[in-house]
């Protein structure tokens, strides 16, 4: 009788001892974070480019957030800045002279 109660904690205890810890705890499943490329890699190259959206997406980005704007003729642009002499060299083109033009942007309160 004695025997059969050792035998039976011998036995218990090489089943606890080979069952795995995970079987009884099981770790949560690991989540990687979002990456979003804001506007492309724009810690590397200029945003709102080929190239940038390109880097986004080499690099990991899950996904890319663009600043869309539309044209005055309706077209979506990726563009984060209002005006275009900010990022074009539409001023120094004595083509688009004659479409020069002022506008008043509206200040923005945050």
């Amino acid at each position: 009788m004695a025997l059969n109660k050792f035998l039976s904690v011998v036995v218990l205890l090489l089943i606890v001892s080979t069952a795995s810890s995970d079987d009884y705890y099981p770790s949560p499943p690991v989540k990687r974070p979002l990456v979003i490329g804001h506007r492309g890699a724009s810690g590397v190259l200029p945003e709102h480019t080929i190239e940038a959206y390109e880097r986004a997406i080499s690099d990991g980005a899950d996904v890319i957030e663009c600043d869309v704007v539309l044209s005055r003729d309706l077209v979506p642009v990726c563009l984060h800045e209002e005006l275009l002499q900010v990022t074009t060299d539409v001023a120094d083109r004595p083509e688009f002279a004659g479409r020069k033009r002022s506008i008043a942007v509206p200040f923005k309160v945050m």
